[in-house]
């Protein structure tokens, strides 16, 4: 005969599973249930590729959320076609990762930061695989904040023009069939030149150039050149050799006896030199003989007979 089950303490073994499930659901969710998370709205210009939920939202590349969802077009007017993405920040976190205060909780407090220059900007979180997620920071002269929503629903944060969406854009505006076209008509022009080109004209050409080179190389007379070259160098070896400290003393003894000489002389010959005034007064001297010399002979020309009678004295006046 079986024996029944106790009541009681089946009803304990219900109690207890019950109460270590609730401690287990509150010790392993704890996080999300006691964390402060604020939900904003960020509105993207282009296409939203690579962007999905649970995306991370850094602030300067510090992880403090994630995305949360992502629309085509979300509380906004009927010609806004920029892309709006959801986003949720834990406050609680933030306040682990820096030692200011940065609270965006408050719409007044949200504009200050937006106004000291807060907004968002796609990133890449891998180049490989190309997803996307949230960036914040405070961007150095910043544009003026454009606001979307049509109603209030979440706090807005604007956005900036991405490192990646401008190369987008500029890529987007490439005319890559005219490229392709350049670089096959490039191709075509090469390849036709190539073709006129003579390989065995040219390969004849370098031939000769090696082989007369090789001759000139190979010639009697640049060996005899080269070996007269080293005898040279071998002769001024010796003669450095030969030339003792010694010698060296004596050439620079007579150099300075040449200079002391030299100056001499210059001293004799100087415009001030007592030789220099003598010599003057001698050729005064000379010229004044000359010029009696002159007289003289120009007398005895028109009187020939003075050297036998002498100079007739001069006729006295009546």
């Amino acid at each position: 005969m079986s024996k029944k089950a106790n009541p009681t303490v089946i009803g304990v073994f219900i109690v207890a599973s019950l109460v270590l499930g609730g401690i287990g659901l509150i010790v392993f969710s704890s996080g999300n249930l006691f964390s402060k998370k604020q939900k904003f709205i960020l509105y993207f210009d282009g296409s939203m590729k690579g962007m999905s939920p649970g995306a991370p939202v850094q602030y300067n590349g510090v992880t403090i959320g994630s995305v949360l969802d992502v629309y085509i077009t979300h509380n906004q007017a009927p010609n806004d076609q920029a892309m709006p993405v959801v986003i949720q920040i834990d406050q609680s976190l933030l306040r682990t990762k820096t030692d200011r205060m940065i609270d965006l909780n408050s719409e007044e407090k949200l504009k200050k930061t937006v106004a000291k220059g807060l907004r968002g900007r796609l990133d890449t979180a891998s180049f490989i695989t190309g997803v996307l997620m949230v960036q914040l920071e405070l961007v150095t002269n910043a544009p003026p904040p454009v606001y979307h929503q049509v109603g209030k629903e979440y706090h807005e944060i604007p956005t900036a023009s991405t490192n990646i969406q401008m190369l987008l854009a500029n890529l987007a505006k490439l005319d890559i069939q005219g490229i392709a076209d350049k670089l096959d008509s490039i191709l075509a022009r090469l390849d036709t030149k190539l073709g006129e080109i003579d390989v065995r004209a040219m390969n004849a050409g370098v031939t000769n150039l090696l082989a007369s080179l090789n001759r000139v190389v190979g010639s009697p007379e640049l060996t005899n050149s080269l070996a007269s070259l080293h005898r040279t160098l071998d002769d001024f070896d010796s003669l450095a050799k030969r030339i003792d400290t010694n010698t060296l003393v004596q050439v620079q003894a007579t150099l300075a006896d040449l200079r002391l000489a030299v100056q001499g002389v210059s001293s004799m010959v100087g415009p001030d030199a007592p030789v220099q005034t003598e010599l003057a007064g001698a050729l005064d001297q000379l010229d004044n003989a000359a010029r009696s010399i002159a007289e003289l002979a120009d007398f005895l020309k028109r009187n020939p007979n003075a050297l036998i009678t002498g100079r007739t004295p001069p006729k006295e006046k009546p």
